[in-house]
């Protein structure tokens, strides 16, 4: 069963075109600036702009928390986040549908969380942004350790 839902899955998805939307520039722009503008936000801990980017039902993974973070709890532990992101590849936007944008990049980090290294020579930070009342809001945050 879990086979013929994955199958029908793919096939919706293809159908409505999630794998080629190359036109729709003006998305792709709005989905790279709002990832960056939550970047310089997080490394600036501004809450408020943090806030005004993120889904209300967001989810963060990454290898410093110690469990998926909803995005209450990352404005809580704003304080105990100290990072600088230095991206080593150039962002990708791929539209996945109307409205769900998938972006990614691979960086360099360096920083403490909760006194802690977090710092990374190689992570890949994936973001999905969804279209909410007309405003892209990110809804998943994950980086994940890659290999040197």
């Amino acid at each position: 069963m879990r086979k013929l839902l994955t199958a029908l899955s793919f096939l919706i998805f293809v159908s409505v075109g999630g794998c080629d939307r190359p036109n729709d520039t003006a998305s792709i722009e709005a989905v790279d600036n709002v990832v960056a503008e939550l970047d310089e936000a997080y490394q600036t801990q501004d809450a408020d702009a943090i806030k005004a980017r993120l889904a209300p039902d967001h989810v963060a993974v990454t290898f410093y928390y110690a469990a998926p973070y909803s995005a209450a709890e990352q404005i809580a532990s704003l304080p105990d986040l100290k990072f600088k992101q230095t991206n080593l590849s150039e962002p990708k936007v791929v539209l996945l549908g109307p409205g769900v944008a998938m972006r990614t990049v691979t960086a360099k980090l360096e920083g403490t969380f909760k006194g802690k290294s977090i710092s990374s020579p190689k992570v890949f930070v994936t973001t999905v942004v969804v279209k909410e009342q007309g405003k892209w809001l990110e809804r998943l945050y994950q980086v994940t350790q890659l290999a040197p």
